[in-house]
């Protein structure tokens, strides 16, 4: 359950000169956005928020839009989706793209919800759709988490998302007393050689809180391929971006120099530099 203060969240609103004023209001626990509207002008969202929060739990799904005093009571509910401010991702069918052989897929329903995402997170739709694509058709291999099942939702069957096999234990940066083998960056540097050199990609974000070690095999893994892109590629797909200055070179020497000496300095300084 999300407190009250982490709750709500206006992004944009519309204040007219003279009034009325209506700011859109997140409700992150519902994950909907309904338009709260006022005489006068409002120039701060936080009142329009305080009479949204007493009324959120008694609104039905399909209010899009309130009309309130100014003492916060509902004067009008409006229930026509053109009133509806929420943003909208496409995501297709399964039939629409190709699957690599041995993909399986689950239903959303099907899944424990062990923490919650706002809504916002419609604006990197793009990347987890690139990063699904990427990870999935990459082979398996022991030093690289392995891509698990697409999530589909419960309606249409739609594409929503996808999961990997988890490895227990913590990445590297949440457990940094782990003692460091140089085995495990043998292992590290083979598998950046076969993405850049044989499959010409590069991962782009090879740091501590990207690599995992599994402990039932004593090797290293690495994940989170959401900054990978394709090296070199003339035309990239929307949301890949080839950076050379993010190497996985520099990845590498710049990730054992934080496990060796615990300093993170580095961190502030931009990658070109």
């Amino acid at each position: 359950m999300i407190d009250d203060d982490s709750k709500y969240f206006s992004l944009s609103g519309d204040i007219r000169v003279g009034g009325p004023s209506t700011w859109h209001i997140t409700d992150w626990d519902q994950r909907r956005v309904v338009s709260v509207t006022m005489d006068g002008e409002q120039d701060d969202e936080s009142i329009a928020i305080e009479h949204f929060s007493r009324h959120s739990s008694q609104l039905s799904p399909n209010v899009y839009r309130i009309h309130v005093s100014d003492t916060g009571e509902i004067i009008s509910r409006y229930t026509d989706s053109k009133n509806d401010p929420t943003y909208g991702v496409h995501y297709p069918l399964l039939s629409e793209i190709s699957v690599p052989p041995g993909i399986s897929v689950v239903k959303r329903d099907e899944l424990e919800e062990l923490e919650r995402l706002g809504p916002d997170q419609w604006q990197y739709a793009h990347m987890a759709w690139k990063e699904m694509n990427l990870w999935m058709r990459l082979p398996h291999h022991p030093n690289i988490v392995t891509f698990d099942k697409i999530v589909l939702d419960e309606l249409e069957g739609r594409m929503v998302g996808f999961t990997s096999s988890y490895v227990p234990g913590g990445n590297l940066e949440e457990n940094n007393s782990r003692i460091l083998k140089l085995e495990w960056l043998k292992q590290l540097i083979e598998v950046v050689d076969l993405l850049n050199l044989q499959y010409s990609i590069m991962h782009q974000d090879i740091s501590p809180r990207n690599l995992i070690v599994d402990d039932s095999t004593d090797s290293i893994k690495i994940f989170d391929f959401n900054f990978a892109a394709r090296i070199r590629r003339f035309l990239l797909p929307e949301g890949e971006r080839y950076v050379e200055d993010r190497n996985d070179v520099k990845g590498v020497i710049f990730t054992m120099y934080e496990l060796i000496t615990q300093d993170y300095s580095l961190r502030s300084v931009p990658h070109e530099k």
